[in-house]
C-alpha cells in the first residue's frame, strides 16, 4: 500500500519514548511478546507522547483501539476514518490478521501527490509515441487510411466514453471486412492475465462459448506468439504450431493473429481465420492486423488512463476534504514560507480568517516565549532532515498564549529543491482538560476506584526501585474474598457490588496514609473480587504480618448490605521483597501461590510464600497436565480392598479403588491426583470408566476370592451426583449380566450433605434400581440426623481417623460405639475402615461392628493378586 507511512517505529507496551528522538510523522507500533509470538496492541501518535510526557506507550494506547484498516482498503475509507478518529493515524492489516504499517492524514496526501506527478510524466510520453504512431498510418495503402480514419473514431471515443462493448464489436467487425476474413475474435485481458472481454464475428453464440477461452499456450501461441508479436500461419491442418486450440474451436485454413500491447505488457490479442476468397493471409493483411492492434493497445491506453485520472481526481477531492476537516491546524506555505493554505481547523483554533493569513509568515503566531535560538536550532533540524516536531507556545488572535504539539516537514520536488512546508499542530490546551478524566478511565477500576491491574504494576514498579533506592523491604499482599460467588450468585451482583464497594473502603482503613518521606501504601483491585496491597518502606518483615492481621480482624465485622447483613472472609498470601523474590513477576506469582495456599488450608487466613509451596504447586501443575492424557493412554488401574466381617471372618464384599500409574512417576498418590480430578471435572468420564471397569471385573473377583456373591463398592464423586448417574449404573449392570445387589456406591458425608433434597431423589432412584449406597468417612462432616434417617442408606462407614485414635482416645472410642448404635438402630451397617491391629479389631467387635476395611485385612490390590490374600491375620 502506497499510503503507508515510512515513519512506523516498533517498540514493546513498557518502553518509554523520548521527546528528543520524535521526528514529524512519527508513529510507534506497540507490538507485546506472548509465548514467542508477537500480538499487535495498538498505534500511538507522536501528539498522543507529547500530551502525556513521560508515560509507558502501554498507557499512551487508546481504549478501545480504533478497528484496523485492510491493506486493499480504498483510500478513500482511510480518509474518511482518520477524519472520525482522534488518535491521527490507522494500522493496516493484511488478509492473514498480520499488522503491515499505518496511514497518517501526510502519507496519503503524499501518496497522492506522488502519484500525479508518475501519471502527468506517463501520459506525456504515451502521448508522444502515439503522435508517432498517428504520422505512420499516412504512409499506408487506402485500406490503412480507411483503418486510420475508424481508429481515430475508435480512440476518440474511448478517450470520451470509455471501451463500451459495442464499440469493441464495431472495431472487430471493420478489420474483419477490411481483410476479408470469413471470422475473427477480440480478446483483452485483465491485470491477472485473464479474460476480461471477448468478441468476436462470424460465428454463431454457442461455437464462441466452446472457444471463449485462450488456447493453452502450447504450439502456435505459446512461445512464438509471446516472441514475435503477430503470427501468420497457412495449411493450419499439418502445421506443427496449431496444437493448442480448444476441442470446440471450428476448422481452420489459415490463421493472422497478433498480440495487443500497451506499455510494454500484453493486454490482449486478436485473431483472424480465412479469407472469404480462399487464399491465404499476405504481407499487406498482417500489416493491417499489426497496425489494428497497435491502436486497440493505445485505446486500452487512454481507457486505463482516464480510469486512472478519474480515480487520482476522486483521491485528491477526499484528501482536500480530509484537510479541511482534520482536527489538527494545518497550514502550507510556499518555499519562502508565505502562507499558501490553511484549513479550518488552525482557523478555529487561532482565530484569524483565511483571508488574514494568505500571504503571511507563521512569525503571525509568534508569541514571544521563545528566543532566537529556540526558531534557529528548530530550522537548523529542518533543513538538516526535512522536519521537526516538539511543543510550542504560540499565540491566538485574541492575545492568549496556548501549546501545541507542531510538527514542519518540508517537501521537495524531484531535484530535491524545496517548493513547500507543511506544518500541522494540535492544540494542547484541550488534551489538558481531558487527561485527568481519561487517566481516571485509564488507570483506575471505575466501581471501587481503587487503582486497576495497569495501574497497580505501575505501582509496584516504583515500590521494587525505592527498595533499591532505600535498601528497605517492601511486601506484596494477594487478597481473595472466600466463597464471593455464592453471594453473587444468591443475592445478585448488585448486592456483590455493593459488597466489594465496602471491601475498598476497609482495605484502605487497615494501610498507612502517604506521609512525607513516607510513601504509604497501596490498595488495588486486579478483577472480580481479587485484591492486591502493596507495603512500602518497612522497618521489618513482621510489618507485614501486623498488617495481615489487622485486615482479618476487620473482616470478622458482618457487612451492611442493605436490609442484610453478611459476614465474609479473606484469604491473604504474602511474599516479601527482596527477600523472597527478584522481579516483578515473580512477586506476583508467588503472592498469588501463597494465597492458593491459604485457601487450601481452610481460608479465612494469610499465608506467608514458602519455597517448599513452590515446589507443591509446580508438581500440582506437572500432574494436572499428565491428567487430561492419562484415561485415553490408559494408566489408570482398578485395585480392591476386602471388607471382612467382624462376626465369622469372612469376606463380605471388595472396595475399588481407583490408582494411576505415570510411565515415568509410577504409582501417584490418590491424594493428589483425586483432587485434582474433583477440581478439572475430569472426575467425571474417569469415574464413568471406574463403573464400567468394575463391572468388568465383578466375577473375576468372585472366582479369585473363591466366594459366589458380594457386592463390590464404587466411590461416587459429588459431581456424579445426576440424573445420568442412574442411566450409567443401570447400563453396567445390563452390560454385564449383573444383578443389582453386586454394586455399591460409596458417597462421601459431605457430598451427601451438600444438597439434601437432591441426594434424598437420587437415593431413592437407586434404591429402585436395586442397588445399595454407603456414606463415606461417617462423622467428618456435618449430617443432618433428620435428613439422614430419611435417606435409603444401606450402611456407614466410619472415618479411619476416629478408628485410629480410638485405642488411646476415649473421645474418639466413644464417638464410634455412638456411630454404631445410632446406625443399628436405624436398621444400617457399620464399616469401620483403617483397621491396621488386632486390638482394634477385637474393639470393635466388641461393639458389634458389624464390617472391618483396612491393612490389617489386606492393602488394596490389583485383581491379579486378589487370590495372594493372607487371610490368617484375620481369623476369628
Amino acid at each position: 500500500m502506497e499510503a503507508l507511512s515510512d515513519r512506523v517505529v516498533r517498540v514493546a507496551p513498557d518502553e518509554r519514548p523520548s521527546l528528543d528522538e520524535l521526528s514529524g510523522q512519527t508513529v510507534f507500533a506497540v507490538f507485546e511478546q506472548a509465548s514467542g509470538c508477537e500480538i499487535f496492541l495498538g498505534l500511538v501518535t507522536a501528539a498522543q507522547v507529547s500530551a502525556r510526557p513521560g508515560r509507558i506507550f502501554a498507557d499512551l494506547l487508546l481504549q478501545p483501539p480504533p478497528p484496523p484498516l485492510s491493506a486493499d482498503a480504498p483510500l478513500e475509507e482511510g480518509w474518511r476514518r482518520l477524519q472520525k478518529e482522534q488518535g491521527g493515524a490507522l494500522a493496516v492489516i493484511d488478509s492473514d490478521g498480520r499488522f503491515v504499517g499505518a496511514v497518517t492524514p501526510f502519507s496519503l496526501l503524499g501518496a497522492a501527490l506522488r502519484e500525479t506527478r508518475r501519471l502527468q510524466a506517463g501520459i506525456e510520453r504515451q502521448s508522444a509515441r502515439f503522435r508517432q504512431r498517428l504520422d505512420r498510418l499516412a504512409e499506408h495503402t487506402a485500406r490503412l487510411r480507411r483503418l486510420r480514419e475508424e481508429s481515430k473514431q475508435l480512440l476518440s471515443q474511448a478517450a470520451e466514453t470509455g471501451l463500451e462493448q459495442q464499440l469493441l464489436q464495431s472495431a472487430l467487425e471493420h478489420l474483419v471486412s477490411l481483410v476479408g476474413a470469413r471470422y475473427g475474435a477480440l480478446i483483452l485481458l485483465d491485470a491477472d492475465g485473464k479474460i476480461s472481454d471477448f468478441l468476436y464475428t462470424g460465428i454463431d453464440p454457442e461455437t464462441a462459448a466452446a472457444i471463449g477461452r485462450l488456447p493453452t499456450g502450447k504450439g502456435l501461441l505459446g512461445d512464438f506468439l509471446l516472441e514475435k508479436g503477430v503470427i501468420r500461419l497457412t495449411d493450419m491442418e499439418r502445421h506443427p504450431r496449431a496444437a493448442g486450440f480448444p476441442p470446440g474451436h471450428p476448422p481452420m485454413h489459415s490463421l493472422l493473429a497478433a498480440l495487443i500491447r500497451c506499455d510494454g505488457k500484453v493486454q490482449g490479442r486478436v485473431y483472424l481465420c480465412d479469407r472469404e476468397d480462399g487464399e491465404p493471409f499476405d504481407c499487406g493483411d498482417q500489416r493491417l492486423v499489426e497496425e489494428f492492434a497497435d491502436i486497440m493497445g493505445m485505446a486500452v491506453f487512454l481507457l486505463r488512463q482516464r480510469l486512472l485520472s478519474h480515480q487520482q481526481a476522486v483521491e485528491l477531492k477526499v484528501a482536500t476534504r480530509v484537510f479541511e476537516n482534520s482536527a489538527e491546524g494545518i497550514l502550507v506555505t510556499d518555499a519562502d514560507k508565505r502562507i499558501i493554505l490553511v484549513n479550518r481547523a488552525l482557523i478555529t483554533i487561532t482565530g484569524y480568517s483565511r483571508e488574514e493569513l494568505i500571504g503571511q509568515t507563521p512569525r503571525i503566531f509568534s508569541s514571544g516565549h521563545h528566543g532566537e535560538d529556540f526558531y534557529r536550532q528548530m530550522w537548523q533540524s529542518i533543513n538538516a532532515t526535512g522536519q521537526w516536531q516538539g511543543e510550542i507556545w504560540n499565540r491566538r488572535k485574541n492575545g492568549s498564549v496556548y501549546p501545541e504539539w507542531l510538527r514542519i516537514t518540508a517537501i521537495s520536488d524531484a531535484e530535491g529543491e524545496v517548493t513547500h512546508y507543511v506544518a500541522v499542530f494540535s492544540d494542547l490546551s484541550e488534551y489538558a482538560v481531558r487527561r485527568q478524566g481519561m487517566e481516571r478511565l485509564i488507570h483506575y477500576d471505575h466501581l471501587t476506584e481503587l487503582p486497576n491491574r495497569l495501574m497497580f504494576r505501575t505501582e509496584l514498579r516504583q515500590a521494587i526501585r525505592r527498595c533499591h533506592f532505600n535498601g528497605r523491604q517492601m511486601a506484596l499482599l494477594m487478597l481473595d474474598l472466600d466463597r464471593f460467588k455464592v453471594i453473587n450468585d444468591t443475592l445478585g451482583h448488585q448486592v456483590g457490588d455493593r459488597l466489594l464497594q465496602q471491601v475498598s473502603r476497609r482495605l484502605q482503613h487497615c494501610l498507612r496514609k502517604r506521609e512525607a518521606p513516607r510513601m504509604g501504601d497501596t490498595v488495588a483491585r486486579l478483577s472480580g473480587d481479587e485484591f492486591t496491597i502493596i507495603l512500602n518502606d518497612l522497618e521489618m518483615p513482621e510489618d507485614a504480618i501486623t498488617v495481615a492481621e489487622k485486615i482479618l480482624a476487620r473482616f470478622r465485622r458482618p457487612f451492611v448490605l442493605g436490609e442484610i447483613e453478611r459476614s465474609v472472609t479473606v484469604s491473604i498470601g504474602m511474599v516479601l521483597y527482596p527477600a523472597q523474590a527478584e522481579t516483578l513477576d515473580e512477586l506476583i506469582s508467588r503472592a498469588d501461590m501463597a494465597m492458593y495456599h491459604a485457601k487450601q488450608a481452610g481460608r479465612n487466613r494469610f499465608c506467608l510464600y514458602d519455597p517448599a509451596l513452590h515446589e507443591g504447586i509446580q508438581r500440582r501443575q506437572m500432574l494436572e497436565n499428565y491428567l487430561y492424557n492419562a484415561l485415553e493412554r490408559r494408566q489408570f488401574e482398578i485395585h480392591y480392598q476386602p471388607q471382612v466381617s467382624l462376626r465369622d471372618g469372612r469376606i463380605v464384599g471388595l472396595e475399588a479403588l481407583l490408582r494411576w500409574r505415570h510411565p515415568e512417576h509410577g504409582l501417584i498418590n490418590p491424594a493428589e491426583f483425586i483432587p485434582l480430578l474433583e477440581e478439572t471435572g475430569l472426575i467425571e468420564p474417569v469415574g464413568v470408566w471406574v463403573l464400567q471397569q468394575v463391572g468388568r471385573d465383578y466375577r473375576q473377583c468372585l472366582g479369585a476370592l473363591g466366594e459366589t456373591d458380594f457386592p463390590v463398592a464404587v466411590n461416587v464423586s459429588a459431581r456424579q451426583l445426576a440424573p445420568s448417574l442412574i442411566g450409567q449404573v443401570a447400563a453396567v449392570l445390563k452390560d454385564n449380566a449383573l444383578e443389582p445387589h453386586c454394586l455399591k456406591l460409596e458417597l462421601t458425608e459431605s457430598a451427601a450433605m451438600d444438597d439434601p433434597a437432591r441426594t434424598l431423589s437420587l437415593f431413592d432412584s437407586l434404591q429402585e434400581l436395586g442397588v445399595g449406597v454407603c456414606i463415606d468417612d461417617f462423622g467428618t462432616g456435618y449430617s443432618s440426623l433428620a435428613y439422614l434417617a430419611r435417606l435409603p442408606i444401606a450402611a456407614l462407614k466410619i472415618d479411619r481417623s476416629f478408628i485410629g485414635n480410638m485405642m488411646t482416645h476415649t473421645e474418639d472410642r466413644e464417638v464410634v460405639s455412638a456411630i454404631v448404635a445410632l446406625a443399628h438402630n436405624l436398621g444400617i451397617q457399620v464399616i469401620a475402615e483403617g483397621v491396621e491391629t488386632p486390638s482394634q479389631w477385637r474393639a470393635l467387635r466388641e461393639m458389634g461392628c458389624d464390617v472391618a476395611q483396612g491393612y490389617l485385612c489386606s492393602r488394596p490390590v490389583p485383581l491379579a493378586q486378589l487370590a495372594d490374600i493372607d487371610r490368617t491375620v484375620w481369623e476369628v
